[in-house]
């Protein structure tokens, strides 16, 4: 049965919607498991961190595995599968400890998925790369804005977090089986020795200096979402006098219009050199953010917040579609691999420091720190540029 590039392109970003569930499903029964097992506030963030862990251990090697062996689809319906499978036996943990083994399983499952899907949207549509990986990160924004929302009401309807989770392992089964029938059987590809391969691999990766600009840029992308994340919400409490409900409305409508503007930016993109689309966002991304201490009202922080989820979230589906045309495919899905593991560790570094320097020189302030990261992430995408302009003037 053949199917169009279009419908296999919303099947991957359905797929993206899937992965996003299982890192935040748990997110809003946390309450309820802290007063099920007894938790401390330290037991508590060791179970996001649990995930968090088995996602970013094993991104590389499982992305260099599905180049190594060209079954990229096979690696994405198996990261499906082994993310939703954990959270079904949920229902019958007893032992706190059980619970922090199932959810690191599930991140493990997670660690798999990007690299291979990226790969996958790449060959599927590489004259509008732009527009694909804009929907493909929209698809992973919708799963992150809804799946909170729909957790809390199934744990209301059945009373249990236990039920409303293990009710999740349906999406990641079902994508997987329908992913399985829309894209062709791979054929194997012929490489040399693992180790031979690796050792190549990797060296390509890092001699490329375009790579390592588009690592810094995306790295430090990711630690300002990270960070302006964690301290908007008390920056609408303390200095705007808004309530958790209220709270919750602003990121909702924050994520969802980025959602939108990621498929916006990444079509725009497509018109324009995609690199030199990338500084402009970042660039705007860094006038909003040293704005940020200056708003006395709730509005003007409003629009500042508005012009920052254009463009800093949305980004990712143009550095995604640059990634993909400077490697070639057969280290493809390790390169992507790459990019999300150095993200994981900038990101978890990001909400830590931001914290210390809001103590030092108080919240609003703070985000000029977020400012300064955003003119490094400009000015690495400025090189990327130069760079690939430069390869482009010597091979013709």
């Amino acid at each position: 049965m053949n199917f169009g590039t279009n419908f296999k392109l919303y099947v991957l970003s359905g797929s993206h919607s899937v992965n996003s569930v299982y890192n935040r499903v748990l997110t809003p029964v946390l309450p309820l498991i802290v007063a099920d097992f007894g938790l401390t506030y330290a037991q508590t963030g060791l179970i996001v961190t649990a995930y968090a862990a088995g996602n970013s251990l094993f991104q590389f090697p499982i992305s260099f595995a599905a180049d190594y062996t060209g079954r990229r689809r096979l690696v994405v319906v198996l990261s499906l599968v082994i993310n939703a499978l954990p959270v079904f036996f949920f229902g019958w943990t007893a032992e706190y400890s059980t619970l922090l083994f199932l959810v690191f399983v599930s991140g493990i499952g997670g660690s798999a998925y990007h690299p291979a899907a990226v790969a996958m949207m790449a060959e599927e549509a590489p004259e509008r790369r732009g527009f694909a990986m804009g929907l493909f990160k929209a698809g992973g924004d919708f799963g992150s804005v809804f799946t909170p929302v729909i957790v809390g009401w199934l744990a209301v309807v059945f009373m249990s977090w236990r039920t409303a989770a293990q009710i999740f392992v349906l999406p990641g089964l079902l994508w997987a089986a329908l992913l399985w029938m829309v894209f062709p059987r791979e054929t194997a590809v012929s490489r040399g020795p693992l180790a031979k391969e690796a050792k190549s691999t990797l060296g390509g990766l890092f001699r490329n200096r375009a790579l390592m600009f588009l690592l810094l840029l995306s790295s430090c992308r990711v630690m300002i979402g990270r960070g302006t994340m964690t301290f908007f919400p008390l920056l609408l409490a303390e200095s705007f006098g808004y309530q958790t409900t209220g709270i919750g409305w602003v990121v909702t409508s924050y994520y969802l219009f980025g959602t939108g503007s990621s498929i916006l930016m990444g079509k725009l993109s497509d018109h324009f050199k995609h690199t030199s689309f990338i500084v402009g966002m970042m660039a705007v991304s860094t006038l909003a953010l040293a704005l940020m201490p200056l708003p006395d009202t709730a509005w003007m922080f409003f629009a500042l917040m508005a012009a920052l989820a254009t463009t800093l979230g949305p980004s990712q589906g143009p550095i995604l579609s640059v990634m993909t045309e400077m490697i070639d495919e057969k280290s493809r899905a390790s390169s992507v691999g790459l990019l999300y593991s150095t993200n994981e560790v900038a990101g978890s570094l990001s909400p830590f420091v931001g914290g210390l320097i809001a103590q030092a020189v108080g919240l609003q302030r703070s985000f000029l720190f977020y400012a300064v990261i955003s003119s490094i992430a400009t000015l690495a995408g400025t090189m990327v540029y130069r760079l690939r302009e430069r390869q482009r003037l010597a091979g013709e």
